[in-house]
């Protein structure tokens, strides 16, 4: 949530917070000027010291005097010392005098609904049985669960189907359900917590309109979901469309809405799955698409740019303040849509969930501990995922390497324990991820070890084409840039390897959350050059992780075995090759450093 997330702001804490501080400010203005008016008169009292040293030797004072002056000069230095202490607790610094003050630290305050979460168990093995829910569920709903393999449900997916369930009964009295905000590691099932209860509320809504919008970063994450709920949409009245730009503009406008003869427009779907940059295309081009409608509001991976949501109806996004006069819907006052956020990282940083007008949200994750407690020095604005551990499926190791036997040490790992039955590869650039994806065929190539590449730079058809063939086992090893890294569910991944160090530690929790998921073991294993590894644990640290042991090894004689050098100049004259062909296209390509 913005997202990454999940804070709020709360006026009337700002303007109690800003009063205590004119007091303080008050306080330490009043304390400075008592100092000055003391100093001055230890400057006066210094100079008639100094006359009486300087009066002529008649003057010159008796012992009796000398003693009285030097009690006088240590009760102006007691002073002194006090106007010292006096100094350090009113916080002001005179300039020229040398002393260290000590500032206190300053705790971060959050909002207690995300200080306090609802706190869920993160072992999947935890759930609770599928049969337990046929009070609450359709029966059609529970047999898909069943045929689906699910003996249980996720604790997440049993938490959040209760929990939307029951504002259900407040939104059919009138009143306005709670915004809901889940953040649970990658693979604890979060997509099945909102399809299931949308489902089941939207089910005898014969109306057809759009009651439910899912907004999801990619066009792959949005097609799982799509897949996910037709599967289970399948024996009930509601129809599901997806706009990602997959297909034409005017195939998905035919999807969408219907022009009747006498020239109004009719929506033809209840639920509209679609990328953010597409849905806004659809708001602004397709006449009769409407959204004044909507029941749900979900975003998916909400620690995502936001810069849609002002292209939705002012409703949705700026609801009007709530009264007593207007909080029912029997006071001819429209409800506006609940938003469900979800995402595996949060932020911190206020001003990424304020545009989302978030209605009295409630929290849920899979934190220990009280998250008020957080280390203070952590950055508002980078990701929090200190709030809950790594799936315990997963296993996560640091593997050093020269920079020149990178993708050596990859190919290593992908032989240890035939990983490369199913392997997960990330780099941080299309460029990387096409070069790397060349070499590891041609090694692997003498061992049958099938590899395929998934960047930005390929088309959708193409992506897709990909992506079904790592699904089904045709393609063993995938090379992707970060595309792949959010949200998408590939079952039984055995490893994940980021083969360049990730920029965000966000970027991280997304790639090792490939793997280890549903309850099913995985390893991550990250490929850091000597200079990297303290960058990278203290990323780990910063956010309550873990730091794995650091693994080396000999890879001369692998790369002695597998002609590793001659490979190398493979892969130059193929790149050389393409960028020839390139410019003859008139496409100038760059290309990274070799590794």
């Amino acid at each position: 949530m913005s997202s990454g997330l999940f804070v709020s702001k709360n006026f009337e804490d700002e303007v109690s917070a800003e009063q205590d501080h004119l007091a303080v400010l008050r306080q330490q203005i009043a304390a400075r000027a008592a100092e000055r008016e003391k100093q001055q008169k230890e400057a006066k009292n210094n100079e008639v010291n100094k006359k009486d040293l300087n009066a002529p030797a008649s003057e010159t004072p008796t012992d009796n005097n000398v003693k009285s002056i030097e009690e006088n000069e240590g009760k102006d230095e007691g002073k002194q010392g006090e106007g010292k202490k006096a100094k350090v607790l009113s916080n002001f610094t005179i300039l020229g005098k040398k002393q260290s003050i000590k500032q206190l630290k300053v705790k971060r305050v959050l909002q207690d609904w995300i200080a306090h979460p609802k706190v869920v168990n993160s072992e999947l093995s935890k759930g609770e049985s599928v049969d337990s829910f046929e009070p609450l569920l359709d029966s059609h709903l529970i047999t898909k669960l069943k045929n689906d393999g699910f003996d249980k449900l996720f604790p997440i997916q049993a938490t959040a189907l209760k929990w939307l369930l029951h504002t259900h009964q407040h939104y059919r009295q009138g009143m306005r359900p709670r915004d809901t905000c889940i953040s649970m590691p990658t693979g604890s099932g979060k997509t099945l917590s909102y399809v299931l209860p949308i489902i089941q509320i939207l089910k005898n809504k014969f109306v057809r309109l759009v009651r439910c919008l899912i907004v999801l970063p990619t066009q792959e994450l949005a097609t799982q979901v799509y897949k996910v709920m037709t599967t289970y949409t399948k024996d009930t009245h509601l129809k599901v469309a997806v706009i990602t730009g997959a297909s034409s503009f005017d195939e998905e406008q035919e999807k969408l809405v219907k022009k009747e003869e006498n020239g109004e427009y009719i929506s033809k779907v209840d639920i509209v799955i679609a990328t953010s940059g597409r849905l806004i295309d659809h708001i602004k081009k397709t006449e009769g698409f409407n959204l004044e409608a909507l029941r749900f509001l979900v975003i998916d991976e909400a620690d995502r740019t936001t810069d849609w949501l002002r292209y939705l109806p002012p409703l949705q996004v700026t609801p009007p303040q709530i009264t007593v006069n207007n909080s029912f819907v029997g006071f001819n006052c429209k409800l506006p849509a609940q938003k469900i956020l979800l995402s595996a990282t949060l932020s911190l940083n206020p001003e990424n969930l304020h545009d989302f007008c978030l209605h009295d949200p409630i929290l849920y994750t899979s934190a220990a501990g009280d998250l008020s407690e957080l280390d203070g020095d952590l950055n508002l604005d980078e990701d929090f995922t200190s709030c809950y551990g790594n799936p315990s499926e997963l296993t996560e190791r640091i593997f050093q390497s020269s920079q020149m036997q990178k993708p050596l040490a990859a190919y290593h790992l992908l032989l240890k324990k035939k990983a490369y039955k199913k392997a997960l590869v990330f780099t941080n650039s299309c460029e990387s991820a096409h070069s790397l994806a060349l070499l590891l065929a041609f090694l692997g190539e003498e061992k049958k070890i099938t590899v395929g590449e998934l960047t930005a730079q390929l088309g959708s058809k193409q992506r897709e084409q990909t992506l079904n063939k790592f699904k089904d086992g045709s393609l063993q090893v995938l090379v992707s840039s970060d595309a792949l890294a959010r949200g998408l569910d590939i079952p039984k991944i055995k490893l994940v390897i980021s083969y360049d160090l990730p920029k965000h530690i966000k970027g991280y929790i997304h790639r090792a959350g490939r793997t280890g998921r549903g309850g099913v073991p995985g390893t991550a294993v990250s490929i850091l050059l000597d200079n990297q590894i303290p960058h990278f644990s203290k990323m780990l640290r910063n956010v309550g992780k873990t730091v794995p042991e650091v693994e080396t090894e000999s890879l001369d004689e692998l790369a002695e075995s597998v002609g590793y050098k001659e490979h190398l100049e493979k892969l130059q004259e193929k790149l050389d090759l393409e960028d020839e062909e390139k410019k003859l296209s008139g496409k100038a390509v760059k290309r990274p450093k070799r590794n």
